[in-house]
């Protein structure tokens, strides 16, 4: 089998344990010496064993020339004789599982290789499917040098899944990808396009805008707050109570409603129980005002809301509030019914009313869970997710976000969250219940570090993370049938 699928470059030398394995190349097959490509140790004393691993930390050595003994040579390197140096090449392999040939199945390493043990290069590595068997595969890119068409298992989807790289490594051609084959495996994906540029044009005919949604008027209270800049713990109160006694049209609120406060020019008809409110600026302010003095708020605080409101929003927010007729359990339907919907963002212009959004959206799914009492295998896609669950920073939806982390695993809600970073950029509490993470060149050095502390990275270094290409990311935790870090190059989609 080896033959057939593999190249003979070395042999293993002293010093081997079950987790690492020093190994030295033939100098013939020294320009094979790359990091991180799969090798299989053949050890004789194994029966039915093949062990396999990735190739880490090469280095070329030299034993006349040694980087800690001086010599001659490193003051007069034009007397030294390249005929006589024996310059050669090592690295270490990190053992990853133990193949057994005979029943096709995958075990732990539990055996140290014997010095002098075969190393192959796996050049195909389509073999390792019939070894590596997810119980729900998916294919996002095959492993960078091998080729081996690597398997994911989507069942840990509902584990959450985190994708960090800098600008320009593909983050969205990712997405793209794990969204397309979570859909063929049945899971149900809502993306919410922050820009509007990376998944809407590509999922065009499945693109909702934003401004098609209504906000609840709890989210709502909370928008105008965070547009007006009235400090939420002063002024919510007020505001959440305002808004839903506005948008309700219930009659014994409608007694209690002085005359002047309904705006003459709306219709009585759409003041009737049951019927849609309109939104009008000088309306609400007029409500809210009576609202704020009917709970005894202090004139200082009822002329300090009126002010800035006026001052600080514009008629347009209030217009669109009239314009907007998807409620987000439509979403959560259309999404459950037809596997995708992409809510582009970008036509609001103001973060807030973005983060009100996908606060509603999620909090629909929620209550259907919880109405159905039944897991519903939906994925919510947050791209550029610093904008909204960032470390140490309020935000409308970042307790739904991050509720969905904590509890959403059970009830069948899953986040795929992409950013630059994962060190302040994301909340702890949810980059920290993420079961699997693709990582590619990174803005920070501090993030490599952050990722080693909720995964096994198996000595994967951020001098490795600099030469990696576009598309090409690690693969680590749940998702990885191998638990450990292994590198792909993401299909085309």
């Amino acid at each position: 089998m080896l033959d057939r699928c593999c190249i003979e470059i070395g042999i293993t030398t002293s010093g081997a344990s079950v987790g690492l394995v020093p190994i030295q190349f033939y100098k013939k097959n020294e320009n094979m010496a790359l990091e991180e490509q799969l090798v299989i140790i053949n050890d004789p004393s194994l029966e039915d064993e093949l062990l396999l691993g990735v190739i880490r930390n090469v280095t070329k050595l030299e034993p006349l020339i040694r980087d800690r003994v001086r010599s001659p040579f490193v003051d007069r390197p034009e007397v030294l004789d390249q005929t006589i140096l024996m310059p050669f090449t090592s690295a270490m392999v990190r053992l990853y599982a133990a193949l057994k040939p005979s029943t096709k199945s995958v075990l732990e390493v539990r055996h140290v290789p014997t010095p002098g043990s075969k190393v192959f290069v796996i050049r195909d590595g389509k073999f390792l499917n019939d070894y590596v068997k997810p119980n729900l595969s998916i294919h996002v890119g095959n492993h960078k040098y091998s080729g081996w068409p690597i398997n994911l298992d989507a069942s840990f989807a509902n584990q959450h899944i985190g994708i960090f790289g800098a600008t320009g490594v593909g983050k969205s051609r990712l997405v793209k990808v794990l969204v397309e084959e979570l859909i063929r495996v049945g899971k149900h994906v809502i993306i919410f396009d922050h820009s509007g540029v990376d998944y809407t044009p590509y999922f065009k005919d499945r693109v909702i805008t934003s401004k098609e949604i209504s906000i609840s008027p709890p989210t709502i209270a909370s928008v105008i707050a965070e547009k007006a800049r009235l400090n939420w713990q002063t002024f919510g109160e007020y505001l959440e109570v305002a808004v839903i006694t506005y948008v309700s049209s219930d009659k014994k609120m409608k007694k209690q409603q002085s005359a002047q406060l309904l705006d003459p020019q709306l219709d009585n008809q759409s003041r009737q129980v049951g019927q849609p409110v309109k939104w009008e600026k000088m309306s609400f302010i007029r409500h809210l005002v009576d609202s704020m003095r009917g709970l005894g708020a202090r004139d200082s605080t009822v002329e300090k809301a009126r002010l800035f409101i006026d001052y600080f929003i514009e008629n347009e927010f209030f217009e669109e509030l009239n314009r907007r007729s998807l409620s987000p359990m439509d979403i959560i339907n259309r999404a459950l019914s037809s596997s995708l919907v992409t809510i582009d963002l970008s036509l609001d212009p103001e973060l807030v009313v973005k983060q009100a959004i996908v606060a509603d959206v999620i909090d629909a799914a929620w209550r259907l869970v919880k109405a159905s009492k039944s897991p519903l295998d939906l994925v919510f896609v947050i791209d550029e997710a610093q904008n909204y669950v960032p470390e140490n920073e309020w935000t409308i939806c970042g307790d739904a976000i991050e509720t969905t982390a904590r509890e959403g695993r059970k009830w069948g809600l899953s986040l795929i969250t992409a950013s630059q970073r994962i060190t302040r950029d994301i909340r702890a509490s949810i980059r920290a219940n993420l079961g699997t993470i693709f990582f590619s060149r990174l803005s920070a050095q501090g993030d490599l570090r952050e990722i080693a502390a909720y995964m096994d990275l198996a000595d994967v270094s951020e001098a490795t993370l600099a030469q990696l290409g576009t598309r090409e990311f690690f693969v680590a935790g749940l998702m990885n049938p191998l638990r450990k870090p292994i590198l792909i190059k993401v299909r085309e989609t």
